[in-house]
C-alpha cells in the first residue's frame, strides 16, 4: 500500500511540474464519446486508448461508424500543452488538449466531429465496454 502512495505522489509531482513548465503531461487510460443510436443500435464515435508507461507515445484509435472500424495505432508527440497524433506516414491526424478531466480533440485529417465541425470532447471511460453499457446518442 505504501509503494502505491509513493508512486501516486511521484505521478502527481511530475504532472504538476510538466503543467508548470507548459508541457503536456503524459496520458493513460481510455477516452471516448462512443454512443449507441437509439433506433438502429449502431455504435457511433471515437475512442482513444493510451498505453501509458507500458508503451509511451503510442495510442490506439478506434472509430465507430455503425460498427467498429479497424483500429489504428498512432504515434503521439507533445508540443507545449498539446499532443499530436500521427499516422505511420508522420501526418498529424488529431490535436488533443486537456479540457478538465476530458480531452478536446481537433481533427486535422478531414474527419468530422459528431455534431459537425472539427472538434469534440472525449471523456474518460472503461475500455472494452459492451454496447449495453454505452450511453444513447443525442
Amino acid at each position: 500500500m505504501g509503494s502505491v502512495r509513493v508512486a501516486m505522489a511521484v505521478i502527481l509531482v511530475l504532472h504538476g511540474a510538466s503543467a508548470l513548465a507548459g508541457v503536456a503531461p503524459p496520458l493513460a487510460g481510455t477516452y471516448s464519446n462512443v454512443c449507441v443510436h437509439p433506433e438502429s443500435g449502431d455504435l457511433l464515435g471515437t475512442e482513444l486508448t493510451f498505453a501509458g508507461t507500458a508503451e509511451p507515445g503510442r495510442v490506439q484509435l478506434q472509430r465507430y461508424e455503425g460498427a467498429p472500424v479497424a483500429p489504428e495505432q498512432l504515434r503521439m508527440t507533445a508540443r507545449g500543452t498539446a499532443w499530436y497524433l500521427h499516422r505511420g506516414d508522420g501526418v498529424a491526424m488529431m490535436v488533443l488538449q486537456r479540457h478538465g478531466a476530458a480531452l478536446r480533440v481537433t481533427y486535422r485529417d478531414g474527419q468530422q466531429a459528431s455534431a459537425g465541425g472539427t472538434s469534440e470532447t472525449l471523456v474518460v471511460t472503461a475500455p472494452g465496454r459492451t454496447d449495453r453499457q454505452r450511453r444513447p446518442c443525442p
